[in-house]
């Protein structure tokens, strides 16, 4: 069997995300692995997320950037910059070129297009089965999600679908990207648009739901085309189609080993309570780079603290005390995008979050608080979609 030092099992954002920082020369005396089943050479997805002017390292790549955000609710409207952040997206493809390229020029990190069937921790060491082959490392970091805990009380999926749309006339405010707009049918899930303005005649349209079952391509398409006719009003053209869905809870998907170190989604990094994942990701792999350097490799793990805010800000949806659009609009009304974005970050003081809670329904938080962080081991109250 081949041997590495570390085998990086997936090539999704978290995979490549870990490899690129390891193709630094600080690595050279490593050997590392990188298997996944896909060429990564189709546009799959869009990764949209927030950072503060200092984090660049896929600034060459961005698609577009905004410095002002819009939140829509009904009566409610909030248009203002986000400063200290900027609001980013990338393309998938662009991401797996601009990562695979500078992979693959690494002498140090061997890139191999297979199947994994097992990972397993043999003590002193890890073995991985392929369709192909077995290779043996001393750590695995493992990106890939053999199932997801939906058998948990508070779980419920983010799925979307979104429209790359062309005006043929009208123009876009290419300046303001719409973070959150639930002027739509709410129905018994959580819904809500939101809006990339590329240029002034190119955005992407998303169609986003919270809800434990998932829809139907005509279903979201009834939910865009309602949209673009009420609050867009031009004449369109669908360029492109995305399509996707993301686990929010905090349950764990893999406890990993010793050897074995979940990372990504598979180490429950997607935001519970808003399923945003991408700085996330970078932060722990970030976090990883630095013990792999020391020789102290382990599991990164999250704070207590936040997760039993997710727990209790999903409690409040799937319980349905408080619905997402007042909640969010309270959110966004009383507080500014930064201190909203810092706090989803979790990068807030104890008193910053204290803050943000008496701007939200006191009461019914504090119930969900203590039905999931205190009184937890009673019966759980019954759940549906938020």
């Amino acid at each position: 069997m081949d041997h590495y030092d570390y085998i990086i099992c997936g090539a999704g954002l978290a995979g490549l995300s870990l490899a690129e920082r390891l193709t630094d020369d600080s690595f050279a005396d490593k050997r590392i692995l990188l298997i996944d089943r896909s060429a990564k050479d189709t546009n799959d997805r869009t990764w949209s997320f927030w950072a503060v002017p200092s984090f660049d390292r896929y600034s060459s790549i961005y698609r577009k950037s905004w410095e002002r955000l819009a939140f829509y609710a009904p009566d409610v409207e909030v248009i203002n910059d986000a400063s200290p952040y900027r609001y980013h997206t990338i393309s998938g493809l662009d991401f797996y070129k601009y990562t695979l390229e500078k992979i693959k020029a690494c002498s140090h990190i061997d890139l191999i297009q297979d199947t994994i069937n097992d990972i397993t921790d043999r003590g002193d060491h890890v073995e991985i089965t392929t369709d192909d082959h077995s290779y043996m490392g001393s750590y695995a970091f493992d990106s890939i999600v053999k199932s997801f805990p939906d058998e948990e009380e508070l779980f419920v999926w983010q799925h979307f679908l979104g429209w790359e749309v062309k005006l043929k006339e009208g123009t876009w405010d290419d300046q303001i990207a719409t973070f959150m707009d639930f002027r739509v049918d709410q129905g018994d899930d959580t819904r809500f648009v939101y809006v990339l303005p590329f240029d002034k005649t190119s955005a992407l349209v998303e169609a986003t739901v919270f809800s434990k079952d998932l829809w139907t391509e005509e279903q979201y398409n009834d939910m865009l085309t309602g949209y673009m006719a009420k609050y867009v009003g031009h004449t369109y053209e669908v360029v492109s189609v995305e399509q996707g869905k993301i686990p929010m809870t905090t349950a764990p998907f893999s406890k990993g080993s010793a050897r074995v170190i979940p990372i990504g989604t598979n180490n429950a990094t997607v935001k519970p309570s808003s399923g945003y994942a991408f700085m996330r990701i970078q932060n722990e792999c970030e976090m990883l780079t630095e013990r792999i350097k020391q020789g102290k490799v382990s599991k990164v793990t999250k704070s207590r603290r936040f997760i039993a805010y997710d727990r209790t800000l999903l409690n409040v949806l799937l319980t349905h005390k408080e619905s997402a659009q007042r909640v969010f609009g309270l959110m966004f009304q009383r507080n500014t995008y930064g201190q909203n974005l810092k706090f989803l970050d979790e990068e807030t003081s104890l008193w910053e979050e204290t803050k943000i809670f008496w701007t939200l329904p006191f009461w019914s938080f504090l119930r969900a608080f203590l039905s999931e962080n205190v009184f937890s081991n009673t019966k759980p109250e019954t759940v549906s979609n938020p």
